[in-house]
């Protein structure tokens, strides 16, 4: 009886009073004293990001969209100096409404504050003043991005430029931008290239090499036989290439010693023809919309061929070897493409016919 009435009594006292600086301190300063009972010192004071290396924090901002990532600068004075340090993933798309040639200039101040390294560059649909004056201008900047030192050791590079603004009845080739020598300053480092809606220069110089490069798309350029077969040639580890609208060019001729996919898609606006010369490695030739241009795909050599397609009855001529197909209808089967595993057809309706 006299232990319960004990507790009891115990349990009918006041609480003691908080001190003065407890209150004062509010429940921030209650926080802090719960996580101080946590076992470890990471997570001692509640701040998980706080706690990881400059370098770990540099890699998460350069995985932000830019604009996010500039914004970090305000949020921690330690984080300052870490965006600028960070690699630089700069992406600016394309936005039909406003001030269309303001992001020329909001791009060279990015590179002017982010002394780099840059692991991506993809700015969509460059927009150049038609005026000569304003149009070299706009030229010079462009060609001051690629001079950065932010650029020096780019990886991944996707730029293309829209048509310049014509009045309507100018035939395309009179609106597209040319391409600036300064684009492939940076082809020693690039592991991935696609570069659109321009047109190449009529020569390449000698000295372009792209020892690292693997993925290379072009589409809607115009490219001569000569400037293709030097860019490829330039290109020692190259495994995926993607074709699509080559304007103004009548055949292709690729030969690679590593390619390992070729994938097409309007390859052609008229007739024009393909040649994969000698192709070693490749595995898969892949053909997206067949038929809207392309004139004849010819296959020399590619003995580790696995994949074909698709063939359709659009397809005016593909050799493979020594069998043409016209369409869908080999001309012999006499001789058989023996590596091939996967063959994608397309029909119109159901034909069975050319299946067997």
């Amino acid at each position: 009886m006299k232990v319960m009435a004990a507790a009891a009594a115990e349990a009918a006292a006041p609480a003691p009073k908080r001190s003065t600086s407890d209150e004062a301190a509010g429940p921030r300063s209650q926080k802090r004293a719960r996580d101080s009972f946590c076992d470890g010192n990471a997570i001692s004071h509640g701040d998980l990001i706080s706690d990881l290396p400059d370098a770990i924090l540099g890699t998460i901002f350069s995985l932000l969209p830019t604009k996010d990532g500039a914004r970090t600068q305000a949020i921690s004075r330690r984080w300052r100096p870490l965006w600028r340090s960070s690699p630089l993933n700069l992406d600016v798309p394309y936005h039909p409404v406003g001030d269309r040639f303001e992001r020329l200039s909001a791009v060279s101040r990015i590179l002017s504050d982010h002394p780099g390294p840059a692991r991506r560059f993809d700015v969509f649909l460059v927009r150049l003043h038609r005026e000569r004056k304003r149009y070299d201008e706009d030229a010079a900047q462009i060609d001051s991005w690629f001079h950065s030192r932010a650029l020096d050791n780019l990886q991944e590079l996707h730029i293309s430029f829209a048509l310049l603004e014509y009045t309507r009845g100018r035939p395309e080739k009179d609106k597209r931008c040319l391409l600036p020598p300064s684009v492939l300053r940076s082809a020693s480092t690039l592991l991935l290239v696609s570069i659109g809606s321009c047109d190449f220069p009529r020569e390449m110089a000698p000295s372009l090499n792209f020892p690292l490069l693997k993925q290379l798309k072009l589409w809607s350029v115009s490219i001569s036989e000569d400037v293709f077969s030097r860019v490829l040639s330039s290109c020692h580890v190259l495994e995926s290439l993607h074709l699509s609208r080559i304007l103004e060019g009548s055949c292709l001729c690729i030969s690679s010693p590593t390619l390992r996919i070729i994938v097409t898609l309007r390859l052609f606006e008229g007739k024009g023809k393909l040649v994969i010369k000698e192709a070693p490695h490749l595995e898969r030739l892949l053909l997206r919309s067949p038929g809207l241009g392309v004139e004849t795909i010819q296959v020399v050599r590619a003995p580790k061929l696995e994949t074909v397609g698709l063939l359709s009855p659009c397809t005016l001529q593909i050799q493979i070897n020594n069998l043409v197909f016209q369409g869908l209808i080999p001309s012999s089967l006499e001789n058989p493409i023996r590596s091939v595993k996967v063959l994608a057809l397309q029909f119109c309706g159901p034909d069975l016919n050319s299946v067997y």
